[in-house]
């Protein structure tokens, strides 16, 4: 019998190269393409994309306005401001420096003036605190992401509290509670949240809402996906699944290319061990992940109990607390095999 130890340390260390290989690659191609996997269409209608989702960059820039109107600024004086230590303070003004938003003429960079185009992205940032339209976008879109964070574990959670997390400032501007009802009422609508009567009113983010999150889409191009029409396994003259009437029927042997599925499937089974779970959730995501192995390698593979299997594993790994590079590959892995099997 084969021996079922595991080498923790080489599977860690081969998960860290495969993360640093993808941001090698993601900095030297950028991704520039829409995203078509699970039939997302990107919406054209954004108004321009900048440091707006970023308060703290957002601050540190409307500051530097306001004080290089009388020259330049120093670094001191935004640090005595915020309390916030010198180093966190130097990486922000490196970011705006990478932009081009901000311009040091001292070796030490502790001395700041704003360029010009820092003066056309603060007025950006003023006409987009005037946009309802974008500030409806970015209140859905970082209310799903902060529940997400906050409870991914689909435990109920206070609405408000995030009107007190930095996610809730948008383009230099705090969101109002107007504004969270308005995006609470968009995601529950939607399916992406569910509301719970309690009182006061709870809210918990719903499997649709965390499949949203990690597809990297926001709201609207989640929301405005394109579905394929649903599989159909026909056997004789008896059809055994499908649901709605745009129908597009497939062979059993060349249906879906499940070869993706399989392999995430061994994934989940061979890192199991590292994502820290307790041994009874091991034992049942490990558990799951063979009944996924085992329907993707069946010769007459069925759609909808694979994408049942799938939704098992997957929601199994969402719900794991403790994030890590393996669990953050696995998923990335497993939305790519749900793309491959499923997408347009």
């Amino acid at each position: 019998m084969a021996s079922r130890d595991i080498d923790h340390r080489a599977i860690e260390k081969h998960v860290k190269e495969i993360n640093k290989a993808y941001q090698r690659a993601a900095r030297k191609y950028p991704v520039t393409v829409p995203v078509a996997g699970q039939g997302f269409t990107i919406s054209s209608g954004a108004t321009g994309v900048g440091i707006e989702r970023d308060p703290q960059l957002v601050a540190l820039l409307i500051w530097l306005g306001v004080q290089s109107s009388r020259g330049y600024a120093n670094q001191d004086g935004y640090i005595t401001l915020t309390g916030m230590s010198s180093e966190e303070v130097s990486v922000l003004a490196h970011a705006l420096e990478r932009d081009g938003l901000l311009a040091s003429p001292s070796a030490s960079g502790e001395i700041w003036r704003i360029t010009d185009d820092g003066r056309v992205e603060l007025r950006r940032l003023a006409q987009l605190r005037s946009d309802p339209a974008a500030r409806h976008r970015y209140a859905t879109d970082a209310f799903l992401r902060w529940l997400y964070t906050a409870a991914h574990d689909q435990r109920p959670t206070y609405p408000t509290a995030f009107l007190a997390a930095a996610e809730s400032h948008f383009a230099g501007e705090a969101l109002s509670g107007t504004e969270l009802a308005y995006a609470l009422a968009r995601l529950a609508h939607s399916g992406l949240v569910s509301k719970i009567a309690t009182e006061p009113e709870t809210v918990a983010i719903t499997i649709d809402g965390i499949d949203c999150v990690l597809s990297g889409a926001t709201v609207s191009d989640y929301l405005n996906r394109t579905h394929p029409g649903d599989y159909y396994s026909i056997n004789a003259t008896n059809v055994v699944a499908g649901t709605r009437g745009n129908v597009e029927q497939h062979n059993h042997n060349n249906a879906l290319d499940l070869s993706a599925m399989r392999e995430f499937a061994e994934l989940v089974k061979q890192l199991a061990p590292v994502y820290g779970m307790e041994p009874e959730e091991e034992a049942q995501l490990v558990h799951d992940a063979e009944i996924l192995a085992d329907e993707t390698s069946s010769e007459t593979a069925q759609p909808g109990r694979i994408r049942a299997a799938y939704d098992s594993v997957m929601g199994a790994l969402v719900q794991i607390g403790t994030t890590s590079a393996a669990l953050s590959t696995t998923i990335e892995q497993g939305q790519q095999a749900l793309n491959i099997a499923f997408g347009s």
